[in-house]
């Protein structure tokens, strides 16, 4: 009796499009220090308000 069912790879596995440590490392620093200035937001509010952003100061 022949099996009359296609013969697909079925979810072949393959590691050409995944990125490299390097990347995979950035992204999550970045996710983690976007995370930890919330962090810093929500217990010190105060902390970033008083840093200077370059208002405009009058001349002499």
């Amino acid at each position: 009796m022949k099996d009359n069912t296609p013969n697909y790879k079925v979810m072949e596995s393959s590691k050409k499009n995944t990125p490299g440590p390097l990347v995979i490392g950035s992204v999550l620093i970045i996710v983690l220090l976007i995370i930890f200035y919330f962090i810093l937001l929500m217990y010190f509010p105060e902390l970033l308000s008083e840093m200077n952003v370059g208002e405009d100061v009058p001349g002499k």
